[in-house]
């Protein structure tokens, strides 16, 4: 069979670049404490799907998004089949919730091991479930890795303290404590490793004049510089600031793209 040499090329085509020239669909994790607008965040992104397993973004009604619940692990590859179709008109997707998500792998592995061991515990998790279960999640992040489009991660906080750092966190052995995605070891650091930007977000209290008077009110932040007090970071040519003012997908994405907002 003679080589397509014209195939080949057109794919290699769409598929190499130089530094700097990276795709346009961008990937992001956002973390942080409930209620500090991770949801309203990611809701920001245009043309955007969300999928919800936590049951908790009523108020997003002012942005609409289109919202998918889902309440077990399965229905994840309804959501990764219906996106890999390309029938759709989505830029973007966001898995609001990679903390519930996570533990949903882990219930699927445990309820999986029940049925096919009679000596099992019901509802007793075992070690080889957790390994099982970020294997699971491992394998959508990869899966999700190939579609042309958006994709924004959100996921719970925790605190860490230095016993909880491992050998390859040696460069922040003087933090007292720090503050990371609540995900699995594994899971955490596939992520990392494939987004363009990990990002903490919080809010303070900051003061506005208006009609003469000074006014506080709560503003939303973003933070995404490397610090050894956050697990936060990104993938960008340019210098960015520490952190971003009432964030919103398309401001990350024009720093991450030119530096600077349009």
């Amino acid at each position: 069979m003679a080589l397509d040499t014209a195939k080949y090329k057109k794919i290699a085509a769409s598929k190499i670049h130089k530094p700097g020239q990276r795709p346009e669909q961008k990937r992001m994790l956002i973390y942080g404490r409930n209620k500090k607008g991770k949801s309203y965040f990611s809701a920001t992104a245009p043309n955007v799907l969300m999928i919800d397993p936590e049951g908790g973004n009523d108020e997003l009604s002012k942005l609409d998004p289109d919202i998918w619940s889902i309440t077990s692990w399965e229905e994840l590859n309804d959501v990764f089949k219906f996106l890999q179709s390309g029938d759709h008109e989505y830029e973007w997707v966001v898995f609001d919730g990679m903390t519930r998500i996570a533990n949903m792998a882990l219930k699927f592995v445990m309820k999986e091991h029940e049925e096919r061991s009679l000596e099992r515990i019901p509802g007793m998790v075992q070690q080889r479930d957790y390994g099982k279960a970020g294997e699971l999640v491992k394998g959508l992040l990869y899966n999700m890795q190939n579609l042309p489009m958006g994709i924004i991660y959100t996921a719970q906080e925790r605190q860490e303290s230095p016993g909880d750092f491992g050998e390859e966190d040696a460069d922040v052995e003087d933090v007292s404590s720090r503050f990371v995605p609540d995900l699995p070891k594994g899971v955490r650091s596939a992520i990392n490793g494939i987004v363009d930007v990990i990002g903490r977000i919080y809010t303070v209290r900051a003061e506005v004049t208006k009609n003469g008077k000074e006014i506080e009110y709560l503003q939303r932040r973003l933070w995404i510089a490397p610090t050894e007090a956050y697990d936060t970071g990104y993938r960008s040519s340019h210098r960015l600031p520490d952190y971003v003012k009432a964030p919103t997908v398309k401001k990350i994405v024009d720093l991450i793209n030119n530096g600077r907002n349009k």
